[in-house]
């Protein structure tokens, strides 16, 4: 969860209004000499029918269903009126949805009363709900998303394997660290022959020696690609020289090699070549007597040999080197500290808590995780890696105490920390290989909100916390794909691959997708997820919703089968208008989805109820009237309810806009 700057807590309490989208024409006013149909809360405007035989209807079809409809459709069954001709008016509202406004007349051959058929399509336009958001909502359907997920990843990536020797030696008069990396890419049973790579090529000390393929610089910086031989292989060497007391950055400009007499560390990042893909490791560690070092792969037969395990790891291999102690903290969880100096009691305390975090929600039967302290003449740094984080000391501090992120969210404030929760969240997940990256970082985005409940055990604030992401996925998405002017940018659903590349995924992924997580939990969905964790390590089937709802143990034909599709599958939340009256000591609630698509029929199970004195909370049951809901309002005759709240928790991705209504204006 990247937060953004303090406006937007702030402006996200505001009910961004709609408007055009670019795709249909809106009408702001609704004149006399026009007319409303209706479906559901949408509608349409359109000019009198002047022949009393012209009819007018409207629906809503799905995308596929409305591109087999033409703009005039010949009717010759039995209808009201038979043999007639339909007029149809289209528009393409979101969630795979089409609203036809069609005007229907009697096959006369009358072409003034054709031509008037016409003209009250054309010139018809659409009345959205109002307060519906904007952003336009993606088009494609459950089985467009599975289609591509199972035409894709059929081709097996190259082998990239990785033989690297780790030198250290305190004796040195100018370097103490070397790595020297022997790479081999097998293209044999891949469709490509070449592959991307990330390496930081540093002149002065780096040597590149290919000994079959070619090995070339690519257009970005640090970019480069490899190509096979005739035999469909690459071979080469790449070798670093570090000097002691000198940082190094990586990629993204962060300290990510620091070589020192006493420790060293490498981040992994880009200091030898790294592909997108898993990677195959042996690595030798050759270090001075009492020096002992640390990487996340399982060891070999000597102290200094180490392996990767089944399906490699992705990223660069993270090393830390120093005379450390290690001390367990849950099994596969352990905390290794530089000897000579104790750690700081904060820092411990930080680390206990986020280790209980990742073992209550991420963990799974292969995950390992290690909290390894480096030493950072620059100041303090945490540093996220596969199966680990290195952080230096003092650098967690503020986690100690997270009991002030709600009046911080509250404020406008980012949490201090907040970053540091999603980097060893990142560090879990990677290890689960073919994760979806999009449900990877909704993942890991979660971890700070679960670590402030855990530690705070304040559900008011806990709620508060849940509304700032709920506000941060609404007022974003609104921002950057409402249509004030601007071209529409379509909001993709969780479970869609082409929301990896959407400028709007940090904020589904890291906004929605957190109270999605919420919600899921709340219903006890998420019981089974180290298992789905479990088995996303291994190459997917190309069945993705098959191997998610098989590792939850959410079955066909069931409600949380149905509700788990609609949140990973449907783009958007839903929006819902509730209307709500006091009848006696009862308050009667009407719930319409107003969003377009299918609807999401989530479940609401409680009400807050605001009295002048005092605020309750009471169940909902169903009221006697069909399609309304109910609850007790307080002592009889005290009718001074001001408001109502349905998701008083914020545990449940909906926006809500309520309206009370006097019962003598009910219909």
């Amino acid at each position: 969860m990247r937060f953004a700057s303090t406006v937007w807590i702030m402006l996200a309490l505001l009910l961004i209004s709609c408007g055009d989208n670019g795709i249909s024409v809106e009408s702001s006013e609704i004149s006399d000499e026009h007319r409303l149909i209706h479906q559901g809360p949408w509608c349409v405007q359109h000019d009198p029918l002047d022949d009393i035989a012209m009819r007018a209807e409207l629906a809503f079809e799905s995308t596929a269903a409305a591109g087999l409809r033409n703009e005039v459709d010949s009717l010759n069954y039995i209808s009201p009126l038979p043999d007639s001709l339909r007029f149809n008016m289209k528009w393409h509202v979101g969630g795979s949805a089409v609203l036809i406004f069609s005007v229907i007349i009697p096959d006369r051959g009358e072409e003034q009363l054709i031509r008037h058929a016409r003209a009250v399509c054309e010139s018809a336009s659409i009345v959205r709900p109002a307060g519906l958001r904007s952003v336009f909502l993606s088009d494609r359907t459950g089985s467009d998303i599975d289609e591509e997920r199972a035409s894709t990843a059929v081709e097996p990536p190259p082998r990239v394997n990785h033989h690297l020797l780790v030198y250290y030696q305190q004796d040195g008069t100018s370097t103490c660290l070397e790595i020297i990396d022997s790479l081999v890419v097998d293209f044999r049973e891949s469709a490509t022959d070449s592959m991307a790579f990330t390496y930081i090529h540093r002149d002065t000390s780096s040597v590149i020696s290919s000994t079959a393929g070619i090995f070339r610089r690519g257009s970005a910086p640090n970019l480069y690609h490899c190509f096979a031989d005739s035999s469909g292989v690459y071979t080469g060497v790449f070798r670093n020289q570090f000097q002691i007391n000198m940082p190094y950055l990586d990629s993204q400009g962060r300290v990510g090699v620091q070589s020192r007499l006493t420790s060293a560390y490498l981040s992994g990042d880009a200091y030898y070549p790294i592909s997108a893909v898993p990677e195959n490791y042996s690595v030798r560690i050759f270090l001075p007597d009492s020096i002992s070092s640390w990487t996340p792969l399982e060891s070999g037969e000597s102290p200094d040999e180490w392996y990767s395990g089944p399906g490699g790891i992705v990223g660069g291999l993270p090393v830390a080197i120093g005379n450390y102690t290690a001390s367990t903290l849950f099994p596969r969880y352990r905390m290794l500290i530089l000897e000579g100096s104790p750690i700081s009691s904060l820092d411990s305390i930080a680390v206990e808590k986020i280790a209980s975090v990742l073992r209550s929600t991420l963990d799974f039967p292969s995950a390992e995780f290690s909290f390894v302290e480096i030493i950072n003449p620059d100041g303090p740094v945490v540093i996220s890696a596969f199966g680990g984080m290195l952080f230096s000391r003092g650098s967690l501090e503020n986690l100690a105490d997270v009991s002030a992120w709600d009046e911080n969210l509250a404020n406008g404030i980012v949490p201090p920390g907040s970053d540091i929760l999603i980097g060893a969240a990142e560090g879990i997940l990677v290890q689960s290989l073919q994760l979806d990256p999009a449900i990877s970082d909704m993942l890991a985005a979660w971890i700070p909100l679960r670590y402030y409940a855990a530690n705070t055990d304040d559900e008011p604030g806990t709620a508060v916390v849940r509304n700032a992401y709920l506000k941060y996925y609404l007022f974003n998405t609104e921002i950057l794909g409402g249509n004030s002017g601007t071209p529409a940018v379509a909001e993709y659903a969780l479970g869609d691959p082409t929301l990896n590349s959407s400028p709007l995924r940090p904020f589904v992924v890291g906004g929605k997708g957190v109270i999605v997580m919420e919600y899921l939990s709340s219903l006890r969905v998420l019981n089974r997820l180290p298992y789905l964790l479990q088995d996303f390590t291994h190459a997917s089937s190309g069945n993705f919703w098959l191997k998610i709802s098989s590792s939850l143990r959410v079955y066909r034909n069931t409600s949380k089968y149905d509700l788990l599709r609609a949140l990973l599958y449907q783009p958007g939340i839903p929006q819902i208008n509730v209307r709500w009256w006091e009848d006696d000591e009862k308050i009667l609630i009407d719930m319409t989805e107003i969003q377009p698509g299918l609807p999401f029929n989530l479940e609401f199970s409680e009400c807050q109820i605001h009295l002048p004195d005092t605020v309750i909370t009471r169940t909902l049951m169903p009221s006697m009237e069909p399609g309304l809901l109910q609850c007790t309002a307080g002592p009889a005759g005290d009718g001074h309810v001001s408001a109502i709240d349905l998701n008083h928790t914020g545990v449940i991705p909906v926006d809500l806009m309520y309206t009370r209504v006097h019962t003598g204006d009910l219909e």
